[in-house]
């Protein structure tokens, strides 16, 4: 099984405020939030961490389902945008982004990875945006993004890096690392698995 991992990226929002916001969310959900140290893998975990003031990052649990949800409920709680942020299954990188609360832009470079039978207008829908994204997100510009934001021809695929200081090509599920780092957001667990930031224990009784 390749790796599957789901974080929200927050901007203009302080650490304190965020994990305010995650405890309601597990309150209103039946669950717990509470601080742990990191005795086992860092993807068992709930990872907060910040990069520099009002940029945070969550990483949640593996078994933690519904990431967009939280990701929505982060934004419309803080008012601020938020990036759901999803590696699946090796396969893929892909994002929703909010604002307020509501659904701004989205990408998946495989958007018939689930299904063939889709439509042009959910193909075209997944492309993403970096006018978009420069407009709600703050202090990142188009041209900062947009070579990240390319449809993988798998029968045909390239892999050559969207800029040259990348790290991932793309095809590359790693290539979220790079994208992140354009908008100013720490990727949570380092090469060994381990995590920054602080660690809870993470449950919610009705995903």
């Amino acid at each position: 099984m390749g790796l599957f991992l789901s974080m929200s990226g927050i901007a203009n929002a302080e650490l304190a405020k965020v994990t305010g916001a995650l405890q309601r969310y597990a309150k209103e959900h039946e669950g717990r939030l509470e601080a742990a140290p990191a005795t086992a893998e860092a993807y068992e975990f709930l990872i907060v961490s910040e990069s520099k003031p009002g940029r945070v990052t969550v990483a949640y649990p593996g078994e933690f389902m519904d990431w967009d949800d939280a990701s929505a409920f982060l934004s419309r709680s803080l008012g601020v945008p938020v990036f759901s942020l999803h590696i699946h299954d090796d396969d893929l990188w892909m994002y929703v982004l909010y604002d307020r609360g509501t659904e701004v832009d989205c990408f998946n470079p495989i958007p018939k990875y689930w299904t063939e039978n889709i439509s042009d207008a959910e193909v075209a829908k997944w492309k993403g945006s970096p006018a978009r994204i420069a407009k709600h997100w703050p202090g990142v510009k188009t041209e900062a993004v947009e070579k990240y934001l390319v449809t993988w021809d798998l029968d045909d695929l390239v892999l050559a890096k969207a800029y040259t200081d990348d790290k991932f090509p793309r095809g590359d599920c790693g290539q979220l690392a790079d994208f992140m780092r354009r908008l100013e957001l720490d990727y949570p667990i380092d090469e060994q698995g381990q995590p920054h930031g602080k660690t809870y224990r993470f449950e919610v009784e009705d995903q």
